[in-house]
């Protein structure tokens, strides 16, 4: 993961954890990682907190609602980039579409 991704990563996560969780967190790689990912997908599981499936109507109202979003902070525009990106591969896998890069 690159270092413009895992800032992303580290400020959307202390949102919700204090700063030096966030950091430890955005930049785990491998097992720990994994056991980490295992670990909140087990909890979020069982407080029946799992999100639903994508829907393209659910991203295409992702991608409608960032269109209109008043954000409270600055984000970078490689950080605005990355979430367009990330919606737009989200739907073209859910349409079965393969983009060319």
């Amino acid at each position: 993961m690159d270092l413009a991704q895992n800032k992303a990563i580290e400020k959307v996560l202390s949102r919700v954890v204090t700063e030096e969780t966030a950091s430890e967190l955005a930049n785990l790689e491998g097992k720990a990682l994994e056991k980490t990912f295992n670990s909140l997908y087990e909890q979020m599981e069982y407080k029946n907190l799992l999100p639903e499936e994508p829907t393209v109507s659910g991203v295409l109202q992702g991608l409608y609602d960032l269109t209109q979003a008043e954000f409270q902070e600055r984000l970078s525009i490689e950080e605005y980039q990355e979430i367009l990106y990330q919606q737009v591969d989200q739907l073209a896998s859910l349409l079965g579409i393969e983009l060319e890069y």
